[in-house]
């Protein structure tokens, strides 16, 4: 996540520089105070310049000659880390909505890199929940995808997490040793083990043990970003140079994925592909509105 700001940040300095030769880094740009209006501008202009999108395949269509791998590697690196950031928030903030539409694109991405189950698994959760399941069972279902435990803004969890961490203390922490280790023992103790887990904490916390606190100071990243700024800027993959090329190539999971579903539903035999999907991609982005 980290490397997706500094990245962005680079994009910042590289359309700063643009409006004015004179905006060298961003601390000048900063220093020239620009009005909300001129940054919204330029933020627009961010997104449509430099993140992957249709026009990266119509520049990879031309002579080999004249393409840039390590920009068009930064398109792509751009695109797939603000993917994940809006996942992240999204889940972070208990959006199921937008949770759903972000399903969407992770879809493809699961299938071109081979994970053909994630993505069918992923399919058929948004099929039923918009074609199949009652009303009532999908406001159920929506509203125990994720949970909240400690109640504050922005501190959701999956449910697998939450019942992950307590099968840890049922059958490891709490779930007895020796002879006693067995599922009757479990079962029967199963009702003391938030009692066992506050006994713990509690000794824990009058101990002054600091490594179970919680409330941890943020982290200052500023020395980090600016190292890291410092190098993306050194290498600047997002200005434009013609035939630059790179020991890498990053794949355009889109375009693969989309490829693959495509003949899925022409019903070709595509390896590793075991079930066929119930819906369409199509289907799912009109009814979600994407």
């Amino acid at each position: 996540m980290y490397d997706g700001i500094c990245r962005r940040l680079d994009c910042w300095r590289v359309e700063a520089k643009k409006l004015n030769t004179l905006h060298v880094d961003l601390d000048a740009y900063a220093a020239s105070e620009p009005v909300f209006d001129e940054l919204k501008t330029v933020a627009d202009q961010l997104a449509q310049k430099y993140i992957a999108n249709h026009g990266l395949r119509q520049s990879r269509s031309g002579n080999y000659s004249q393409w840039d791998k390590q920009y068009e590697n930064g398109l792509l690196l751009n695109k797939y880390f603000l993917l994940y950031e809006e996942l992240s928030y999204a889940m972070n903030s208990g959006d199921i909505g937008h949770v759903e539409t972000c399903i969407i694109a992770w879809i493809l991405i699961f299938k071109a890199t081979g994970k053909h189950k994630y993505a069918t698994q992923m399919t058929d959760f948004l099929y039923n929940i918009h074609f199949t399941y009652p009303e009532g069972l999908r406001k159920a279902i929506r509203y125990h995808i994720l949970i909240n435990p400690t109640g504050k803004k922005g501190k959701f969890w999956g449910i697998d997490w939450c019942v992950e961490l307590n099968n840890l203390f049922t059958k490891v922490i709490n779930g007895g040793k020796g002879s006693n280790c067995t599922a009757h023992c479990i079962i029967l103790e199963s009702p003391l083990v938030q009692i066992y887990w506050n006994l713990h904490r509690t000794f824990e916390w009058n101990m002054i043990h600091t490594n179970v606190t919680s409330r941890h100071a943020e982290v200052d990243m500023t020395q980090m970003f600016k190292q890291l700024c410092k190098y993306i800027a050194e290498h600047s993959p997002h200005e434009l140079e013609l035939g630059r090329h790179s020991k890498y190539s990053v794949p355009d999971l889109f375009s693969k994925g989309q490829e693959l579903l495509d003949k899925m539903e022409d019903g070709a035999d595509v390896e590793g592909v075991e079930d066929q999907l119930e819906a369409t991609l199509e289907d799912l982005v009109v009814e979600l509105g994407i």
